[in-house]
């Protein structure tokens, strides 16, 4: 069996970021996530802030934020350890999210700063990054938040189930922007309006049911909109509140997914440093809040899900530690986060199986 897990773990670098990390750093974890070994420290371009493997696993891809560019890793097979492969502009400026296509041969970035949609080409034989293939720029009105909604801010790139459409949340506009891919090509279909001054960031599909939950960053909401798998076309049908009702302060929606067993959404919230379970009603895909609990640290940007030990694993961002919380039939569980590592403006966490027999002398 895999003796545990290899974790990347891509960190801000930069001062304008109030940050101190140093690039991407390789961790060997234990199969139940709390013992976790360093094994490397790869200096990057500034703010490796997310990462994702391709889809062979073989590769470990980086965008560079408040940058433009975007970062290619091969990764050993014998230990996981990582060796930079090549690294491109990415066609626009700060990169924040990635995904790779159905064949492995193309990325698509959403670009935050100049509210555009890019894809860059991948060899998934050499690992290798070169041109810009497509680029679209994200048109409409801006939101009414003045100071996070100026201009165009997509935050985020997603591949529906079917793979057929590609879904990009545009906290600048308020808008999800709905868009076929092929080879290379952008085309955008539709965009789907939301609440004004919600800022939807994120979104996660459900596997098997026409239901897509989006986490709304400025106003922590989390809407549920009936997904049309044959047109793509996305219909609001509710909006939640994500915090709980004592809760007075302020907030930012930051990651979201669905729970292992597909019954739950759950989402993290800077700022109010929470973490909360939204139920989903199988029937109706209808949501509603059950639990929140304190997420253990300061701004919880990221977090991972680890189906296989029932766990997610959280990034904090500001207070420099990752967390794990048990996932139970109840939800989270209620004795909390648990310290795991100690690292620098952690803002995104990539987990693999580890080898069989990981070299133990590195």
């Amino acid at each position: 069996m895999p003796s545990g897990f290899l974790a990347y773990v891509g960190c801000y670098t930069t001062a304008e970021r109030h940050a101190h990390g140093d690039g991407i750093n390789v961790y060997h974890v234990d199969e139940t996530l709390t013992t976790w070994r360093h094994l490397q420290n790869m200096p990057t371009h500034d703010n490796p802030s997310f990462l994702s493997l391709d889809r062979s696993g073989h590769y470990l891809c980086a965008v560079h934020g408040d940058r433009n560019h975007i970062s290619s890793y091969a990764i050993d097979p014998r230990t996981g350890l990582i060796e930079h492969r090549s690294g491109v502009e990415c066609g626009g400026q700060n990169p924040v999210h990635l995904a790779f296509d159905t064949a492995n041969r193309f990325i698509v970035i959403p670009n935050y700063a100049d509210g555009t949609l890019t894809s860059v080409s991948f060899d998934a034989a050499t690992g290798i990054l070169s041109t810009v293939t497509s680029s679209e720029t994200l048109p409409g009105e801006r939101g009414p938040h003045r100071l996070e909604q100026h201009c165009s801010h997509p935050h985020g790139v997603t591949f529906d189930p079917a793979e057929r459409f590609v879904y990009v949340p545009d906290k600048g506009l308020d808008r999800i922007f709905v868009f076929r891919f092929h080879e290379g090509h952008l085309q955008c279909v539709s965009n789907v309006p939301t609440r004004e001054g919600a800022g939807p960031r994120h979104i996660a599909f459900h596997p098997a049911k026409p239901y897509a939950y989006v986490i709304n960053e400025l106003d922590c909401t989390v809407t549920y909109y009936r997904h049309n798998r044959e047109t793509g076309e996305l219909t609001p049908q509710q909006t939640v509140l994500a915090l709980p009702e004592h809760y007075t302060g302020n907030g930012r929606g930051a990651e979201i997914a669905l729970s292992p067993d597909e019954t739950s959404v759950l989402v993290s919230l800077r700022g109010a440093d929470i973490l909360s379970v939204l139920s989903i009603d199988d029937d109706t895909g209808t949501l509603l809040l059950t639990q929140s609990i304190d997420s253990g640290g300061k701004t919880p940007r990221f977090f991972s899900v680890v189906a296989s030990a029932s766990t997610i694993l959280v990034a904090h961002e500001t207070s420099d530690t990752i967390g794990r919380v048990a996932l139970t039939a109840q939800g989270l569980d209620i004795a909390g986060i648990q310290h795991c590592v100690k690292v620098a403006s952690p803002s995104c966490i990539v987990l693999k199986p580890a080898p069989d027999e990981p070299d133990r002398n590195i």
